[in-house]
């Protein structure tokens, strides 16, 4: 099994990570995903979760994700599918562009929705080459003990919507997030907080 990444930092946390659950099979590269520096019709599988997205030419690394898999082989992806289904970071992106009266991103743009609007997946995967192309969308639930360890991991984890917060003035970010919370506080009841949300899981076979 091998993990790759462009950034030796994540795969070193994947290291660790694979060391400690046992697994003893697990080897990492650092290489960019678009131009995968491996041999042809060499693995079973690729594998690549939420990261397809956010790469400036999804279909330039579909096409090489599918040259490195064996015939029969399959390439499988997971995406975010659209906004509307994903409220926990769709709803606070949307909050932040109307206060900083900023135009929603053009659908080429890499980003967290890049790849959720109807047949764009499963089209990027047909062109690349892939067969028997399957898309599913399946539910998911973002799970917190409470709203405001909600709002900790948004600050801390939504790169998108920290970058979009740094266009606005102070008060403008102080509303922002006032709002944010207001929205997110739907989603809390005694038990913590649960917002649904939805990926689009994808598979082709060379």
């Amino acid at each position: 099994m091998l993990a790759t990444d462009i950034s030796a930092a994540m795969l070193n946390r994947a290291a660790q990570a694979a060391r400690e659950a046992g697994l003893t099979t697990v080897e990492t590269g650092v290489m960019n995903a678009e131009n995968l520096e491996l041999d042809a019709n060499s693995f079973d599988t690729v594998l690549c979760r939420m990261g397809l997205m956010l790469f400036p030419h999804p279909l330039k690394t579909l096409t090489s994700m599918q040259g490195i898999v064996k015939q029969e082989g399959r390439v499988a992806v997971m995406a975010h599918s659209t906004p509307a289904s994903n409220l926990y970071h769709g709803l606070p992106l949307e909050i932040v562009r109307r206060i900083g009266r900023m135009a929603p991103p053009p659908p080429e743009q890499p980003g967290m929705f890049a790849l959720g609007g109807p047949g764009v997946l499963e089209g990027a995967f047909r062109k690349s080459g892939l067969q028997d192309v399957s898309v599913c969308p399946v539910a998911i639930r973002r799970k917190f003990s409470s709203l405001p360890e909600a709002i900790k991991s948004m600050k801390e984890s939504n790169a998108v919507l920290q970058d979009l917060l740094a266009k606005l003035n102070d008060a403008d970010q102080d509303r922002a997030w006032k709002e944010i919370e207001q929205e997110m506080s739907q989603f809390e009841s005694v038990n913590g907080f649960e917002a649904p949300g939805e990926v689009l899981i994808a598979v082709g076979t060379k």
